[in-house]
């Protein structure tokens, strides 16, 4: 894929300049290509920023660090504050700009809706979506911020079972403890009680949970203890090993619950809403079993939880945009195994979360690889060890760009006159956001002076 004396070359554009959008990106200017790459934030950082929990402190930072490094690189064209499908379009882009080809790599931002018929026309009227839920979560102390704003109450209802919906809880238990050691006149650190645990924190005040009178929130899985998706059990794995996998599972569960204080419920799947004055303030609940790896609900009896809050955490999966060709929740392939969408003069690819069609924080930051016990337990704060989070994403992402590159390098380059047409929109969108080029300049611009 290299660039010849005439100027003639591959130009490629990647949407999303995360994790897996940047090292692509980089593989593909290693291979010689020019490389436009459109975020729709002004940070390259996609859920390492506002999918990752703020208490991962270390990992944030060194994944930034790394991310700005792989994307500051001559042949790496950053064009922020650009969404596909609102300030471009799909067609546009790959009919009307003469790219070679075209990588998805934005993610799964779209929470999948609440099952309960109805239940979205009380979004921020007692229901909640993860997504934004941990997004205001990572910047609401930020001077500068302007999103979504909460108010948690306790006793919150959780719907989920996943590593985030357990940060989900997290956050509950943490901020309401912290306003209640606040109503006392006790000032006390997030960080701390995510790393300590709550019960620890208090004793150092002389207080026990009981004391602050907080209902916990409460979690509610649809199925059983054992099937929740903490970590990954291999398809070849023998039977004994699967059982232990499976009850490995139940430990981390029973640790997350010690150190946070959180409340669970297994074989529980909502029916309805509890709805009063034009707000929600519950959820109905049936009983479920397993059968077979199916879910069924069990009889007629409903149980109504009431909770102030109910926070939906039951996975994201990618947007849908006019011209991508999809079915159901996930996008349709020419070629699952390379990836391609769409074949033509212009290809069209994806990678990350967006091949895989998942976007709950496991998937994120293991783009579908394996997730064990020991990885689970450090990412939910429960061992005191740090693992590299984003190793598998990137390793993930480094085999789909080297296969992207080498499908790409078959094709014909792109003419010098077209590569200067390109460039020149790519400048002028640029500097329609304000971006003048400077990469790391334009990083400490708009990195907030109090981002955590």
């Amino acid at each position: 894929m290299s660039e010849t004396t005439s100027g003639a070359r591959h130009m490629m554009a990647v949407i999303g300049a995360a994790t897996a959008g940047s090292e692509i990106a980089r593989i593909l200017a290693q291979h010689g290509a020019t490389v436009i790459v459109f975020e729709q934030n002004p940070r390259p950082y996609g859920k390492i920023e506002d999918g990752l929990p703020r208490w991962h402190t270390k990992q944030r930072r060194d994944e930034y660090a790394e991310i700005d490094k792989r994307l500051d690189n001559p042949n790496i064209h950053y064009v922020p504050n650009t969404r596909l499908g609102k300030d471009i379009s799909f067609e546009e882009l790959r009919r009307g700009w003469g790219l070679s080809g075209i990588v998805l790599t934005h993610g799964a931002w779209r929470d999948r809706p609440f099952p309960v018929e109805g239940a979205d026309e009380f979004i921020d009227r007692g229901l909640v979506y993860q997504n934004p839920l941990i997004y205001w979560f990572n910047h609401y102390r930020e001077k500068s911020y302007n999103g979504p704003r909460y108010e948690l109450y306790p006793g919150a209802i959780v719907v989920g079972g996943g590593l985030a919906s357990i940060d989900v809880v997290k956050v509950l238990q943490i901020e309401t403890t912290l306003t209640a050691l606040a109503a006392q006149g006790i000032s006390e650190d997030m960080i701390r009680l995510e790393r300590e645990g709550i019960e620890p924190v208090l004793a150092q005040h002389n207080l026990k949970w009981a004391n602050l009178k907080i209902q916990p929130c409460k979690l509610f899985y649809r199925r059983r203890v054992l099937d929740m998706p903490l970590s990954d059990i291999p398809a070849d794995v023998p039977p004994k090993r699967a059982d232990a996998l499976r009850l490995a599972r139940g430990k981390i569960l029973q640790k997350a619950q010690r150190k946070y204080l959180f409340e669970f419920q297994e074989l529980r799947v909502p029916t309805g809403l509890v709805v009063e004055h034009e707000r929600m303030v519950g959820v109905q609940f049936g009983r479920t079993e397993v059968v077979d790896g199916q879910v069924h609900l069990v009889g007629d009896e409903r149980e109504t939880v009431r909770g102030k809050m109910t926070i939906s955490s039951i996975g994201s999966i990618p947007e849908p945009i006019p011209g991508i060709p999809q079915k159901g929740e996930v996008y349709t392939y020419v070629d699952s195994r390379l990836g391609l969408l769409m074949d033509g003069s212009t290809s069209v690819f994806a990678a990350g979360n967006v091949l895989t069609g998942k976007g709950n924080i496991k998937d994120s930051l293991e783009s579908g690889t394996e997730i064990g016990v020991r990885v689970a337990e450090a990412y939910l704060g429960l061992s005191g060890e740090e693992v590299d989070l984003v190793k598998g994403a990137r390793h993930a992402a480094e085999l789909s760009g080297e296969k992207i590159a080498n499908a790409i390098d078959r094709r014909g380059l792109v003419a010098p006159e077209m590569v200067e047409k390109i460039l020149t929109r790519v400048r002028a969108r640029q500097l329609e956001v304000g971006y003048d080029g400077d990469f790391r300049g334009w990083i400490r611009r708009v990195t907030p002076p109090d981002l955590e």
